[in-house]
């Protein structure tokens, strides 16, 4: 990989860094030497998280290098007069010498895996990493993977181990330092899974056991910001490397972190479980229960002064007042010291308590399993997190917590089969579930919900700070403006940045829409949203975009209501049939399984040429993490600005809290900048969307006429403020459509999917990268197809069928019949692992390592790009009308005494005789008519030439040869791609055998300008032995 040296530390790229990327590394390696803070803004698709990667580890691995040069100087020295050497070593091997670990956190295992990916492409493959995922992803236990949801798996995995019953964790300690699970330097979710079950160990305690010695370990915000998560994990955060990615959420992810919620009925629910323990306790079946297996750590004495504490706090909680029903009361955040404080909950007695509760889970874990009317333990559970949450704060911070934080109590609404497991229904028999004796008249008591909310998200950020880390680095690429996100972080910040985009500015084209084809005004606030006519103009607006932007079209609303309101109201009007008639509509779903599925089948519209139109919601989660490169993503339409409800009351706090607390000096957001902030925040993640690469192009059309406001401009990202102007305007409809028809036909001319340069070889799945090699080969550049000029007026349309003219080469033709098609829609990119096995429909780490040929068909048809001009000979004769095709020349001999027929087809609107249609088809032009009635019989029955397109070669390869075949190829390519010398004989061995025989002969042939320059001489000769023999 090249070298580049960026702030004086040598960094290995895979591809010679652009501009924006050499900025972005030169930032975070500034941040890692100096030992500072850092928030950095890189737009999607400038290569950010490969940057990091690569920048934090190449300085990583230069400390360990001068690290390691120290030490052997310390070798070196060891004599009498230095008696403390062997001390010393062990004292530094300890402590990693001193070099720092980095932390890559990011919000979900999906950006993770993402992140995992980028660094296997790099040259740190080879550096030390872990991923710590939680139990409901890295448990093999099959009963505890049968129980339903991540609590009760949480808990009856603690459960067997604190029982010693899980044979899986009791492995870990014997196999922990096996080959196949220490060997491989990188290992994702799918991986450690693999390797647990092949050993028979558990994933999920064995990858803690990775921890100490890795150099970088991949995590969720969670288990960063949770300092009980910190500890479980066996995660030391002094002089460590923080990085926080995807960071634009960090504020809110903050904020909730430390904030939690109880409910009436979740302390009805937990006084109940208490009764029916202390019942068995009493009469003696606690034996029989669970046949003795359950741990139980605690007494009837505990469980009698348990029970006391809770019938006192859910008196204490009958006793707040709400005084709007409605709305809610908010109290100071002492109150709920006061409220745990009239209960006996305070500092002193917390953990022990906690550990009771924890016990008490366990215990009606087990015995759940023999009764299944049994709960299990999941209000036992809340009132933990309620008292971990609140007591985690030391006293001494207590002016500082009465200052972030706010009580809110609401009024809950009653429902039926509250809980988990079996509940009873809500005020049965009087109380909250039908415990009389829980308290008195409680049938006239209204349940509440205490709210004990935080608005700091610096209070957690400082938190962070006190473990000694060595340098934060937030990045993402929708974190303007940096100002107010440093100013609530509380953070102090060395380097700044905020790079523009790695596109051209013709690559993206923004227009402020501010009314509709009908000229109605388009502005979807509240006063106007309701408005028939405007959701008419809206609906208007997206059809006639529909029929300009080709394949997908991605509309993002404000919220699902008005999401809602709109659909219901286009489906009346027709609208809806007219639109899904264009392209077919999607909209997203709210639940899991559902949204995997929707997924697939908008992917599947775009890769069968229909075109798709995706209608979603800012904020969900088609906005925050998926990608729509190329194709799948050609244009997006924001139809209105995302504030957060006005009247939420966690809204109305947050935006007291800031006026409150806003001063010169700590430089705040006032309430008002922070609600339009969020809303803007949104739609720049919306957007960003649809460009995700160097070659990829779009559209972006806000169609809303606030986004000419000059404060809304401000906050958008600052890529996009370059193509709206100093002063944004709204653009009058008819223009736009007329520009957007001449944007897309303009880049579909001229913008070209990533240039794959002579000297390189075809991307071949998922564990194939390209290879590089270094000199030109001349036998693999030949002259240029001479063209026939074009002599009609009006632009020729584009082959949509390829036709066989009699008299020539039927099987030729046939051949590259299916591959011209493909090539006409398809590019191949560099793939990715997951990317690859997205594609195929299977996991990383199933059965099948290798490549097999439906994985590569379905990955070759779900990549797609425009279709693109270039200069690679047959394949462009046939996409490209106004070129020509010389049927006569071939490689290796002179064009010098032939006759060249070039043959041009066109398509014609109107239906044309068949004699005119022929004649309007064929043109010849005689370029040298000597010896060419000889040669012409000897020229047809000459076979074909290998595509040199490398999506059209692989197409033929793979319609030739069998599916093992071509698994085969594909894993000897990738062995010679990355082995030494020694592989070419095993190459050439597969190679002959799978394209052995006279149909294949070409393409065996062609197969030499993808060899290494060292091992071309040889090709030729073994060639040359195979066409002796």
């Amino acid at each position: 990989m090249p070298e580049c040296e960026i702030g004086g530390i040598p960094v290995y790229f895979p591809f010679e860094p652009y501009p924006v990327q050499r900025a972005y590394m030169e930032k975070v390696i500034q941040c890692l030497r100096d030992g500072t803070n850092g928030v950095l803004e890189s737009p999607t698709g400038t290569g950010k998280t490969l940057s990091l990667l690569c920048s934090s580890l190449a300085w990583i691995r230069t400390r360990q290098s001068e690290h390691q040069k120290q030490m052997l100087k310390l070798g070196a020295e060891k004599d009498a007069d230095n008696p403390m050497s062997d001390l010393a070593k062990v004292v530094g091997k300890t402590n990693n010498w001193g070099v720092p670990k980095v932390i890559y956190a990011s919000r979900t295992h999906s950006q993770l895996t993402q992140a995992m990916r980028e660094l296997k492409r790099t040259a740190y493959a080879n550096m030390r990493s872990v991923v710590l995922g939680s139990r409901d992803q890295l448990c093999i236990h099959p009963e505890v993977m049968r129980e339903a949801g991540n609590s009760n798996k949480t808990n009856m995995c603690k459960m067997r181990v604190h029982s010693k019953t899980c044979s899986f964790q009791l492995r870990v300690e014997a196999k922990k330092d096996h080959p196949d699970f220490r060997g491989p330097s990188i290992m994702d979710i799918e991986d450690l899974i693999k390797v647990g079950q092949r050993l028979k160990m558990c994933p999920y305690f064995a990858s803690k056991e990775l921890v100490a010695q890795a150099d970088i370990t991949f995590m969720p915000y969670n288990y960063l910001l949770d300092p009980k998560a910190r500890k479980a994990n066996k995660v030391e955060l002094g002089n460590t490397i923080v990085i926080l990615d995807e960071a634009h959420n960090i504020e809110k992810i903050c904020e909730e972190s430390a904030s939690v919620q109880i409910r009436s009925s979740d302390v009805a629910m937990a006084i109940e479980d208490v009764t029916h323990i202390m019942k068995v306790f009493a009469s003696g079946e606690a034996q029989d229960l669970a046949q003795g297996d359950e741990p139980k750590d605690f007494t009837l004495d505990d469980l009698t002064l348990l029970k006391e504490m809770l019938l006192e706090l859910e008196k204490a909680i009958d006793g707040v007042s709400v005084d709007n029903p409605s709305e809610g009361t908010t109290y100071p955040a002492s109150m709920i010291y006061d409220l745990l404080g009239k209960a006996n909950f305070t500092y002193g007695n917390c953990a022990t308590i906690v550990a009771l509760l924890d016990k008490l889970v366990q215990y009606l874990m087990v015995a759940s399993q023999q009764q299944l009317s049994l709960r299990k333990g999941g209000s036992f559970s809340l009132l933990s997190d309620l008292l971990t949450i609140v007591f985690a704060n030391k006293q001494d911070m207590m002016t500082k917590v009465y200052a972030s934080f706010k009580v809110h109590v609401q009024v809950e609404e009653p429902k039926q089969g509250q809980g988990q497991g079996k509940a009873a229904p809500a005020k049965q028999q009087g109380g909250w579930l039908g415990k009389a004796s829980i308290a008195s008249n409680s049938a006239s008591k209204t349940a509440k919900i205490i709210n004990f909310w935080c608005f700091n998200p610096g209070f957690g950020m400082e938190q962070l700070l006190n473990t000694q880390v060595r340098s934060i680095i937030l990045t993402s690429g929708t974190l303007a403006p940096l100002k107010p996100l440093i100013a609530e972080l509380a953070i102090p910040v060395a380097q700044h940045l905020e790079n523009p985009h790695i596109v051209d500015q013709s690559q993206v084209y923004v227009k402020i829409i501010g009314t509709g084809p009908d000229r109605q005004p388009l502005i979807s606030n509240y006063t106007n949203r309701d408005n028939p006519k405007y959701i008419s103009s809206l609906g208007q607006t997206i059809l006639n975009v529909s029929r300009i932007v080709p394949d997908g079209l991605l509309v993002f609303f404000p919220s699902y209501p008005m999401l809602n309101k709109c659909v219901d109201s286009w489906q009346a009007s027709g609208l809806w049939a007219d639109i899904a008639a264009r392209k077919p509509i999607f909209l997203e779903p709210r639940g899991k399984d559902q949204f995997t599925s929707t997924m697939e089948e908008f992917y599947q519209a775009i890769r069968d040429s229909k075109g798709a139109c995706f209608m979603a919601v800012c904020r969900g989660k088609v906005s925050e993490g998926l990608d729509f490169a190329d194709r799948n993503g050609r244009a997006v339409i924001i139809t209105g600005l995302p504030f957060p409800p006005l009247k939420d009351p966690k809204v109305i706090l947050k935006r007291r809290y800031l006026e409150t607390n806003r001063t010169r000096e700590n430089e705040l957001l006032s309430g008002n900048e922070w609600y339009n902030l969020e809303a803007t925040r949104a739609v720049n993640q919306a957007i960003g969307r649809v460009i995700r690469h160097r070659h990829d192009y779009g559209a972006i059309l806000l169609c809303d006429s606030r986004f000419k406001d000059a404060a809304q401009v401000q906050q958008l990202s600052k890529w996009i403020r370059g193509h709206l102007g100093d002063r944004a305007q709204c653009s009058p409809f008819g223009p736009i459509v007329r520009e957007l028809r001449q944007f897309f036909k303009t880049a579909e001319a001229t913008v070209i999917a990533p240039s794959i340069p002579a000297d390189s070889l075809i991307h071949l799945s998922r564990h194939l990268e390209t290879f590089q090699m270094q000199q030109p080969d001349v036998r693999d550049s030949e002259a240029p197809l001479e063209t026939v000029c074009k002599t009609e007026d009006e632009p020729l349309a584009p082959i949509t069928q390829i036709k066989r003219e009699p008299g020539s080469n039927a099987t030729f033709k046939a051949a590259h019949e299916s591959a011209i098609k493909v090539e006409m829609a398809n590019s191949i990119k560099t793939w990715s692992p997951a990317d690859y096995a997205n594609a195929a429909g299977r996991t990383l780490g199933s059965k099948s390592e290798a490549p097999n040929a439906m994985d590569f068909m379905s990955r070759l048809d779900s990549n797609v790009s425009v279709r693109k001009r270039n200069a690679w000979g047959v394949l462009n004769s046939f996409c490209y009308p106004p070129q020509s095709i010389d049927f006569n020349c071939c490689q290796g001999s002179s064009s010098s005494g032939l006759v060249k027929i070039h043959k041009r087809e066109r398509t014609s609107p109107t239906q044309e005789t068949p004699a005119s249609s022929q004649v309007a088809k064929k043109r010849y032009k005689l370029v040298d008519n000597s010896k060419a009635i000889k040669k012409e019989p000897e020229v047809k029955k000459e076979a074909p030439e290998a595509p040199e397109d490398r999506g059209v070669f692989l197409r033929e390869v793979r319609s030739l040869i069998s599916q093992d075949e071509f698994r085969t190829y594909g894993q000897a390519l990738l062995t010679y791609k990355n082995g030494g010398p020694e592989q070419f004989d095993p190459l050439m061995a597969v190679l002959t055998n799978v394209l052995a025989g006279a149909r294949k002969r070409h393409l065996l042939v062609g197969m030499r300008r993808y060899m290494k320059n060292e091992h071309k001489a040889e090709f030729d000769l073994r060639l040359a032995k195979l066409d002796k023999t």
